[in-house]
């Protein structure tokens, strides 16, 4: 690390421990807990940790084809089935269900048994899902395709563990590769599928993600090692079953709170019940000698303030995204605001962000190491509050507009990228798995319950268009993008926190 590097820095660029660091790793993980010799297995050589940080950013990038993939091809599913747009909605729920459920166990399960084991079989899952929902020959059977292509989520949490082991002092710019290529996959499948289905059947548009996904497993067992460290104890599937009902059944009740009604008996049974799941999980937790989740590494190695600084990110950077694509497809004529984009330019627009952040996320680390990782955070929070600030005020003109787009990618890459980097950093070396996952699932939660507030929002204020219909008002869309430049605003302050959060690490 530069010397001009701030001194109240969570931690340096290099993810290999100190003498001393790892005199305090000592107390948390024995020899016992490792495979081969006592101290960790050194970094290969640098042109090896650029095959393997290479390979898993290709399997980022593929990954987030994939997770973007179905969302253009919800009508055709429809049309397919004979459901109703309503029914379609299960389609996204269900693989955001399962991706809760599954990315804390399967990260878990990746410090037991090794990261990269663990990967091959999140990949085989995914393609297996993959088939199904491209052959589904029922509406059930293609949600329990998507059920195992949720899977695909843990795939990242399960690079940082490998990452963090294996690439030394590029570890933190293995990590903002990774965010960034996960990022621009995402936009590109939301283009390419629309492009796909425009020349192919449906049937044969699914079929693509899956020889993705089924060209990743040789290049996956030839180039990428396995990870050394191992948590010992085993799964607690109580824990495990816990956390994924809690998270699952709150979830699922927000998610359809707008529909039901907030006062209804089933919307209140399931916030209730799901919260109460998660309180029994704590209580469990605290007194089980293996647990699913370390609390003692969450409590006592600064990871509270990132991992809630992950959720409160997750909520305005996933929670706009549905208003914001929603704007861009509003037509003018009819409402009097939006372009009445649709199809490719649609998808291209909402691709000028997602470029953005992975260009940003990129460079996050090289940054961090000019001026230090708390700045970094700070300046990234900055950007993202100034953008939605001025889509505000600039939101009938669309150059203006993805201008501003592209800002708040750029400061949305750097908190991405550097965040998840101190969590990696901060989690003892046989618990890098199931700390990622919890900073993964954070944000994907936060994302639901933002989603859920912000149809509340759209759904409360509404307006009559020219056409004599009822539509969404355009202060709906000034006051989501408000409340998002507060949490910009709030992550800012957290990142400040999550700094002076390093001291109460004991030494």
């Amino acid at each position: 690390m530069r010397g001009s590097r701030q001194a109240n820095d969570p931690l340096p660029v290099s993810f290999a421990p100190s003498n001393r660091e790892s005199a305090v790793m000592s107390s948390s993980t024995s020899a016992s807990e490792v495979d081969g010799p006592d101290r960790l297995t050194p970094p290969p050589h640098p042109a090896r940790i650029a095959s393997i940080v290479g390979f898993l950013v290709f399997t980022e990038l593929a990954s987030g084809i994939a997770q973007g993939w179905v969302i253009p091809l919800l009508p055709s599913f429809v049309e397919r089935y004979g459901r109703s747009p309503a029914d379609a909605n299960w389609i996204v729920a269900t693989a955001l269900l399962s991706t809760l459920i599954c990315v804390p166990v399967l990260a878990k399960l990746g410090d037991v048994y090794g990261h990269k084991r663990i990967m091959l079989v999140v990949v085989s899952a995914v393609v297996v899902g993959s088939v199904i929902v491209a052959v589904a020959p029922t509406f059930p059977v293609l949600l329990l395709g998507r059920a195992l292509q949720g899977a695909i989520s843990a795939l990242l949490p399960l690079e940082f563990a490998i990452v963090r082991e294996r690439a030394g002092e590029q570890a933190n710019r293995a990590i903002g590769l990774l965010v960034g290529s996960l990022t621009v996959g995402a936009s590109l499948g939301l283009l390419l599928a629309g492009l796909a289905r425009q020349h192919l059947s449906l049937a044969a548009t699914l079929w693509i993600p899956a020889v993705m996904m089924v060209v990743i497993v040789p290049f996956l067992v030839r180039l990428v090692p396995e990870t050394t460290a191992r948590r010992p104890g085993g799964i607690d599937w109580a824990g495990a079953a816990l956390l994924g009902g809690g998270l699952a059944l709150f979830l699922a009740t927000v998610g359809n709170g707008s529909r039901w009604g907030w006062t209804e008996a089933r919307t209140l049974a399931g916030l209730i019940g799901g919260a109460a799941l998660l309180v029994i999980w704590v209580a469990i937790e605290r007194r089980v000698t293996n647990p699913m989740v370390p609390l003692d590494v969450i409590w006592h190695r600064g990871q509270r303030i990132p991992l809630l600084t992950a959720f409160v990110f997750g909520a305005h950077l996933f929670g706009s995204s549905a208003p914001t694509a929603s704007f861009l497809g509003t037509s003018p004529h009819a409402a009097g605001f939006g372009f009445g984009l649709s199809g490719t330019a649609l998808g291209a627009s909402l691709t000028v962000m997602g470029v953005a952040m992975t260009l940003s996320a990129a460079i996050a680390a090289r940054l961090a190491e000019q001026v230090g990782q708390s700045a970094t955070l700070v300046g990234g929070a900055v950007i993202s509050a100034g953008a939605y600030l001025l889509t505000v005020l600039t939101r009938h003109d669309l150059a203006w507009f993805l201008v501003w787009q592209a800002g708040l990618g750029i400061g949305s890459g750097l908190v991405a990228a550097i965040l998840p980097a101190i969590v990696v950093t901060r989690a003892p070396q046989d618990s890098v798995g199931i700390m990622s996952g919890l900073y993964n699932t954070s944000r994907t939660a936060a994302g639901s319950v933002a989603g859920a507030v912000f149809a509340a929002v759209m759904s409360a204020m509404v307006t009559v268009l020219s056409s004599g219909q009822a539509g969404v008002a355009e202060s709906a869309y000034v006051v989501i993008w408000s409340i998002c430049a507060v949490l910009s605003v709030t992550v800012g302050f957290l990142a400040l926190a999550v700094t002076r959060s390093r001291r109460a690490i004991p030494a």
